[in-house]
């Protein structure tokens, strides 16, 4: 019988390699859904703009989206519908997605020194939900579309988990209670790179 020569035999050492990797289970680029990127088909006003927000202290980030409606009107005579406006909430602005079962299940008034003007405690409901003329509902009326940033509700799951919880199952609690309307996206820092590449101008509101 012949010997098998060095090179013969790390060629069929080789080919019995590549064909074992043949076999293995492939990872489906499939897995994860697709983004929803509702929130940013269909912008065909003549002003577009997405607001990065940062911050929730007593509204202030929905009062200047107000703002840029309003103005728009009283000195361009702009309506609304010729206008858009993306509200993206990450980091210390997440209370402004949240319902009233999150915010006071996990007292979100506490944690964010968010004071309920009637009581004088911190606020058990999300003040900014549905009423007055900044409320996220009244701005949804008026065309703004809001987005949060996952990676934060993750933070956030982790943050109020620290306890001894499950941060994972927080995570999907908080996803589940959304405001209504409120489309989770993968990262705000996409989203804003998404919107930019789209068209859209970009200001910061913390």
């Amino acid at each position: 019988m012949n010997p098998v020569t060095p090179r013969r035999g790390f060629m069929r050492r080789a080919g019995a390699s590549l064909a074992a990797l043949a076999l293995w289970p492939r990872q489906s680029s499939a897995t994860e859904p697709a983004p929803d990127e509702s929130w940013l088909q269909g912008l065909n006003g003549k002003h577009r703009q997405i607001f990065d927000v940062d911050g929730c202290k007593d509204g202030h980030p929905l009062g200047r989206v107000a703002n840029f409606f309003d103005a728009y009107g009283e000195a361009y005579s702009l309506k609304d519908s010729e206008l858009n406006a993306i509200f993206g909430i990450h980091g210390g602005g997440m209370p402004i997605a949240l319902n009233d079962a999150m915010w006071a299940k996990y007292e979100i008034g506490k944690r964010y020194s968010e004071m309920d003007p009637q009581t004088g405690a911190p606020s058990v409901r999300n003040p900014w939900a549905r009423n007055g003329t900044t409320s996220v509902a009244r701005l949804q009326e008026r065309g703004v579309r809001f987005i949060v940033c996952m990676r934060s509700i993750r933070r956030m799951s982790r943050e109020l988990a620290s306890g001894g919880g499950n941060a994972e199952a927080v995570r999907a609690e908080l996803t589940s209670n959304l405001l209504p309307g409120v489309t989770p996206v993968p990262a705000m820092i996409v989203a804003v790179n998404r919107a930019q590449e789209a068209g859209l101008s970009y200001a910061f509101l913390g």
